[in-house]
């Protein structure tokens, strides 16, 4: 055994035993300090102890200085955490120094610590500082760890005079703005689903921001020390002492379980994670979580706002421009405070506290730290007594006007001001969501749905016109307040919220009219979304239905708008031009329905568009087949078919008599989307939906929807809106080309579908951990449609999913005409439109049964990985 074995062998038996022994008390209870306090200890040991052996004499003599820096120089060691190290010198490193220092870091890799390493002189450092603020922030809470003492101070005094002294205010906004950046980098709120517990807002690195402006401006990143020179108030410091320890417990946690650096709390690590915290189940652990986030972010904002120094003519400045903005109210530099030595009693007058909030709203203002502290605590005092009634009149005002309300109605939550309008958002602070598709606790999706709102008004095109022509934008915005202000519960969120509505339109003092809008558009809020893309709502049973609970043109405005901003504001990325076309395509029909404008029988329309299409395509067909063709197209594919969309299809039905199987794309820059469209006779093969299905999917495009026609001359046009993760935007010649070769060789049988999946591999696998699913629910519906018979499958979307689906049904001997795919809530939604063997109607209840039962065991089959394989 070498030397250097010998050093290994002897630091690692020091190492494990007391790494055991660290861990053994976090499990124990051990505070979120005293288990990162130890493992930075024990790294210091380490660290000391293994330059002693590599080099006795060197350690005793050396004339340089090892520095610990960030994390590591805060001594605050999570167990994965890296460790940063650097070597300090006055002059260029010996050979001697170098040989010791390369032969530490490569015992403490093989040890398996993670370590960042620098070596450099005093007036290196300084240099880079200053050319660099991520290396000035990284060295200001910089810590001496063996060698030379002496040359640690020289740097440190040199390093706060020359770089962070000189150049105090550049450094806080530096601070101040890097943190900002990061923030919106993760999410811009501390109510995420999956938060990152370092980076996200109001976690760890805020709370790491506000020790480095401490640092940078009253020369101590202590906390206690903080508090004690009068820059965090007594309940500040308690908060954060609290919040402190919880996240290190709740990271040294994650850490310990994942063996790795691991900050994400994903769902699956919140359902881990919870009993070690004593929760029976996630939502304790995240409530809990976002409560310390939220304090964390508001006292990191405040404090960072106060650290800049103010100037004597900044001072005075103040004084000669604050102005009366109203009786008892002043405005300086944006800010609004109170003209009252005695804040408490001033806002125990209800109207004064709600006029405040009117007024940082008129004036885009903010409302000063200690006024929002009497607030809360007035507020607090008061929490079971409604605002009175000329408070409640100017919450009125305040909802009318986009612009800020959200903003305003925020911090009114935060200071329960709002709990004393609407005492249910004190139960919807900081909830969990259940849904893996809602990024956002209740109350923050809730602020967010109002926030999408009022931005439409700046938003051209068709949903602009809509939002800015609603006369009582107030009806709107208190409907969006209480859209989900019901979950939480097990009755129906929109029941709940609905009778929440009834009781606050009755202290707003709405009339009999205003009240009944208010209560419906709670109720009913989600029944646009699930018309729009659920249904085909271009099926007469649907539509009429659907305007049947539309009062009037108003409402259905408001509708409109309060259900494109919900799903906007669900999560990033759910919204997309292909649903907004759905939801603009109803709002459209509904309308001219309720204003009398579609008055037309359908026998006129087809009659117009056949001859409109006889005017388009006049000289570009034989005059006899494109009359054979147009009698033979059915009357509901001209009707829901849109022009342009007609005109390629007869392009394709043209050449099928010399190519019978034909595969045409296009991208929808409108609705972001590709459109695949299979043209084939009927007598080609069987099961053409299910095996185009398959195709589509085994090349990883995510189907969003398909209209399928069979027409009675035996032409098959079946239509697919897809995503196309590979071509966002115009498809290559290629692309197409390629999957109609796909398509033609299932068709003749020379390929099959599952060798296609098998050779793609395009689908992706169960993760570890991954959250058990439920068994999916399957509706049979014979009330939507006239013609057809709507399935509505809701369960785990899995690749490969559909086509079974699809595959299935042809083995059931029913024929699919339409079929909508949709997200909801963490589910897809697959909704067909079908009719049975003898083309009418499911109506025998054993056959639904069976088809229900043999669907549900072929689903369960597939997202177990049994059965197809695919």
């Amino acid at each position: 055994m070498t030397p250097s074995d010998k050093i290994i062998a002897e630091l690692r038996l020091l190492y494990t035993e007391k790494y055991q022994e660290i861990r053994l008390q976090h499990e124990n209870g051990a505070r979120g300090l005293t288990v990162v306090r130890a493992l930075s200890d024990l790294a210091d040991e380490i660290i000391r102890k293994g330059f002693h052996l590599i080099n006795p004499v060197l350690s005793q003599q050396w004339g340089g200085a090892m520095i610990a820096i960030g994390g590591y120089g805060r001594q605050q060691l999570s167990p994965a955490s890296d460790i940063d190290l650097m070597f300090l010198s006055t002059e260029t490193e010996s050979d001697e120094s170098k040989a010791a220092t390369s032969e530490l870091l490569r015992i403490l890799w093989d040890l398996g610590y993670k370590v960042g390493h620098s070596a450099r002189t005093v007036e290196e450092s300084v240099v880079l500082a200053r050319e660099d603020r991520l290396i000035a922030t990284s060295l200001l809470e910089s810590r001496f760890l063996h060698g030379d003492r002496s040359i640690f101070k020289t740097f440190h005094t040199t390093f706060f005079e020359k770089v962070i002294d000189k150049h105090l205010v550049k450094m806080l906004h530096y601070l101040k703005q890097a943190r900002e950046e990061v923030r919106q980098e993760y999410g811009a709120t501390p109510c995420l689903l999956e938060p990152d517990i370092k980076q996200s807002p109001g976690a760890l690195r805020d709370i790491h921001t506000l020790k480095w402006i401490a640092s940078v401006r009253y020369r101590t990143h202590h906390l206690p020390q903080i508090h004690q020179w009068g820059h965090l108030s007594t309940i500040e410091y308690t908060c954060l002492i609290e919040a402190q320890n919880f996240l290190w417990r709740l990271r040294n946690q994650l850490h310990f379980i994942a063996g790795k650096v691991s900050d994400l709390l994903t769902i699956e690590f919140q359902e881990e994670v919870a009993p070690f915290f004593k929760y029976s189940d996630r939502r304790g652990l995240m409530h809990e979580y976002y409560m310390h986030a939220e304090k964390i972010l508001e006292i990191s904002n405040r404090f960072t706002r106060d650290a800049f120094p103010v100037s004597r003519r900044d001072k005075w400045r103040r004084s000669w421009k604050t102005k009366q903005i109203a009786k008892g109210f002043q405005l300086f530099s944006g800010e609004i405070s109170v003209q009252s030595s005695r804040p408490f009693q001033f806002f125990e007058d209800d109207e004064n506290a709600m006029r405040l909030f009117l007024l940082a709203k008129t004036h885009s203002a903010r409302i000063a730290d200690p006024i929002l502290e009497v607030l809360n605590q007035v507020s607090e005092s008061k929490k079971d007594v409604l605002l009175a009634p000329g408070a409640l009149a100017l919450f009125k005002t305040l909802m009318t006007e986009p612009g800020g309300i959200a903003k305003t109605i925020r911090v009114m939550h935060r200071v329960k001001l709002l709990w004393r309008i609407i005492p249910e958002f004190s139960k919807i602070h900081c909830l969990v969501q259940e849904s893996r598709s809602h990024a956002f606790t209740v109350d923050e999706h809730t602020f967010r749905v109002l926030e999408t709102a009022e931005g439409m008004l700046n938003e051209p095109g068709s949903i602009h016109m809509v939002y800015a022509g609603i006369k009582r934008k107030d009806i709107l915005h208190i409907a969006i307040l209480l859209h989900d202000i019901g979950k939480g519960g097990k009755e129906s969120h929109s029941e709940v919220g609905a009778k929440v509505a009834e009781k606050l339109a009755c202290h707003l003092s709405y009339s009999e009219e205003e009240q009944n809008n208010l209560v419906l558009l709670v109720r009913r809020h989600l029944r646009f979304s699930q018309v729009a893309l659920f249904r085909d709502f271009e099926d007469e049973p649907v539509l009429h239905q659907f305007v049947k609970e539309i009062p009037h043109i108003a409402f259905l405005q408001k509708l409109y708008i309060l259900t494109c901003a919900d799903i906007r504001a669900t999560s990033p990325g759910i919204w997309t031009e292909w649903k907004g076309d759905f939801l603009l395509r109803l709002y459209k029909a509904t309308s001219a329905l309720l204003s009398g404008e579609d008055l037309d029988p359908k026998h006129q329309k087809v009659a117009q568009i056949k001859a409109k299409i006889n005017q388009s395509v006049e000289g570009k067909y034989p005059s006899a087949w494109i009359s054979k063709i147009l009698s033979s197209l059915t009357h509901r594919y001209l009707l829901i078919t849109s022009f342009d969309k007609i005109l390629i299809d007869l392009s394709a039905l043209f050449r099928l008599k010399t190519d019978p199987i034909q595969v045409k794309a296009r991208f929808l820059s409108d609705q972001v989307v590709t459109e695949y469209t299979l043209y084939a006779y009927d007598w080609i093969a069987t099961g053409l939906f299910s095996k185009m299905t398959g195709v589509l999917a085994a090349k990883g495009l995510q189907i969003l929807g398909a209209q399928v026609w069979t027409h009675p001359n035996g032409i098959i046009i079946d239509t697919f809106k897809v995503i196309d993760p590979d071509h966002r935007e115009t498809v290559p010649e290629g692309r197409v080309s390629d999957i109609s070769e796909e398509v033609q060789r299932v068709l003749t049988g020379d390929e099959s579908v599952e060798n296609l999946f098998e050779k793609g591999r395009r689908y992706t696998k169960k993760r570890k951990g991954e959250v058990k699913s439920q068994s999916p629910r399957i509706e049979v519906d014979n009330h939507s449609s006239h013609s057809f018979t709507v399935i509505d499958i809701f369960t785990k979307d899995r690749r490969g999913l559909l086509y079974m689906i699809a595959k299935s049904l042809f083995d059931l001997g029913l024929f699919v005409y339409s079929a909508k795919i949709a997200t909801r809530l963490d589910q897809v939604v697959d909704i067909f439109y079908v009719l049975g063997p003898d083309q009418k109607k499911l109506t025998n209840p054993e056959l639904i049964q069976e088809i229900k039962d043999h669907l549900r065991q072929r689903i369960q089959s597939q997202l177990s990985g049994a059965g197809t394989g695919l």
